[in-house]
């Protein structure tokens, strides 16, 4: 225990916070992004990213794509799994639209595909779903390392 309380106490003293904290940062507009899919990342990143009147910073996010394939076949010769991966790539720009950060990212998953078509178009959607959500957490920790480490 007594380990436990000296450590906190020599990262606090340090000036230590996670990056993955949830910490809205001013200042950064969230251009818009085409498609459904990229309607919804927008919504999660405006959520790291508030709107503003003055942008010091544009994120511009390309229109996520998802690829999907088979994975797992019955022995029937019916998929039952497939795998879909998403991803996207964005730029940060600055007042003058000077690119200061680059990037893509990605994110992998898996849907069931079952006997009932309803069941496996609504699982294949909830899937992408989550994906994207997942893109727009990893740039938002992209670009909050990148303007942590620009403030310093």
């Amino acid at each position: 225990m007594r380990y436990l309380i000296l450590s906190f106490l020599m990262l606090s003293a340090c000036a230590f916070h996670p990056v993955y904290v949830n910490q809205a940062y001013e200042h950064v507009c969230v251009a818009s992004i085409p498609d459904e899919s990229g309607y919804q990342m927008k919504k999660q990143l405006q959520q790291h990213f508030p709107e503003t009147n003055e942008c010091y910073y544009t994120l511009v996010v390309d229109r996520p794509t998802h690829s999907y394939s088979d994975q797992s076949i019955s022995d029937k010769d019916f998929i039952t799994m497939q795998q879909i991966r998403a991803r996207t790539s964005f730029k940060l720009l600055n007042k003058k639209k000077e690119v200061v950060l680059k990037n893509t990212v990605s994110a992998l998953g898996s849907s069931a595909i079952t006997s009932n078509p309803y069941a496996s178009v609504v699982a294949s959607d909830k899937t992408t779903s989550d994906l994207t959500t997942l893109l727009a957490e990893q740039i938002a920790l992209h670009v909050s390392a990148f303007l942590d480490e620009d403030q310093k």
